[in-house]
């Protein structure tokens, strides 16, 4: 091996040379431009990623809070009778203002373990809190169940509900 022909670009001109140098460093740069773009875009998706997932994160946990706050009161009112069950599943929903009558069922072989319960200008999300909070809390089932539209709103309903133990 002759090293005199060690490098290939000794044979070369000058002019030649300096444009093969020139390629080369412009080849390096590039080449670490490429290296450091892709690294930064990466690091900004990380990033984009990272925030998305906080995103998310805030949105689940009042959902969760929610769901935990729920399992510990099943069943919470089991052992009050009826009528204080359902009055404070009421107050609890803030519905106590549109309550028109709460009373003891008088008649049957309910007497004694049931409740009537009059309410007014119910929405369709408190209506179904209610009814949940109900079955799930107070362990009162629903025994009879009437709805009325209401004349002055139509989204909103009158209820009338007779909940058993």
């Amino acid at each position: 091996m002759d090293l005199e022909r060690f490098y290939i670009w000794q044979d070369w001109p000058a002019e030649r040379q300096k444009l093969f140098f020139t390629a080369l460093v412009a080849g390096w740069a590039l080449i670490l431009f490429m290296v450091w773009s892709g690294l930064a875009e990466s690091q900004s998706k990380a990033e984009r990623i990272m925030l998305s997932s906080k995103q998310k994160y805030a949105k689940v946990v009042p959902l969760v809070e929610q769901l935990k706050a729920g399992e510990a009161s099943v069943g919470a009112l089991v052992d009050r009778e009826p009528m204080i069950a359902a009055q404070q599943v009421i107050r609890d929903l803030g519905l106590d203002g549109r309550l028109t009558s709460l009373r003891p069922l008088q008649s049957g072989a309910d007497a004694g373990q049931g409740v009537q319960v009059l309410l007014e200008s119910l929405n369709l999300p408190e209506l179904i809190a209610l009814l949940r909070d109900f079955k799930v809390r107070g362990a009162l089932k629903v025994s009879s169940f009437n709805i009325n539209h209401r004349l002055d709103s139509p989204e909103l309903a009158d209820v009338q509900i007779i909940l058993v133990r």
